[in-house]
């Protein structure tokens, strides 16, 4: 592992997005709370990622899985803002394209996932200054097994394959895969995304500890399923 030269380090975020349309959208909470509140709350989400994210890097964008979605997307991001459409299918595709765009445009790619309740304070600048120090992959783990963030200084063929996405092995088998490619990685703090009701549930159960103020008001006016449990 080696320290980066000065020069290309400028950090470029792209935030994984779908549009935040109703029927869309955060599909499994919408089974629970209704398709509008779900698109609510993914919209919430979405642009307290994106302040977040600005708050503490200088380039800020998003990753689209489709053309349809890039006219919102570009509206919710804002004017300047890249928007690139992911090439391929998949979440694989997905993040190797944010990937190439992002190192084509700076120093250090970090993509971020909008099903997260805004960011946590210091964490893209930590992951920016382990790239800096010579870390070829840093992690953000989310606490269903996935990953919040990824951050790299280079290109890594082979790093997303076969990774078992949307399982609850994604995070140790991109530890294996780390391993195998002879990367050094790093993990930040463990962090919440916001899949299911059990998710939601948590978030609503300390709201003032949620840094986006868009998804807590979001959270504060959702009335949520009482548990299985209280209604045995």
């Amino acid at each position: 592992m080696s320290a980066v030269p000065p020069g290309r380090e400028e950090p470029i975020v792209l935030v994984v997005a779908k549009a935040p349309v109703a029927g869309r959208v955060k599909t499994r909470l919408a089974a629970a709370i209704g398709p509008d509140a779900a698109a609510a709350l993914g919209r919430a989400m979405l642009l307290d990622t994106l302040d977040g994210c600005r708050l503490e890097m200088p380039v800020v964008g998003v990753l689209s899985a489709n053309d349809d979605d890039v006219e919102l997307l570009a509206d919710l991001a804002g004017p300047g803002a890249p928007v690139v459409v992911q090439e391929g299918t998949g979440l694989g595709d997905a993040l190797r394209t944010g990937v190439r765009h992002a190192l084509a445009r700076g120093g250090f790619a970090l993509l971020v996932s909008s099903d997260v309740p805004g960011i946590p304070p210091g964490a893209l600048s930590s992951a920016v200054e382990s790239l800096r120090e010579g870390t070829d992959v840093v992690l953000g783990p989310c606490h269903d097994g996935g990953y919040w963030l990824l951050g790299v200084r280079e290109q890594h063929p082979g790093l997303f394959d076969g990774i078992p996405w949307s399982t609850a092995a994604v995070l140790d088998v991109t530890l294996s895969r780390c391993s195998d490619l002879s990367l050094e990685a790093r993990l930040l703090e463990p962090w919440r995304d916001v899949d299911t009701m059990d998710d939601v549930a948590a978030l609503a159960d300390g709201l003032e500890t949620v840094p986006g103020r868009r998804t807590a008001a979001v959270l504060s006016r959702l009335v949520l399923p009482e548990p299985a449990s209280r209604l045995l």
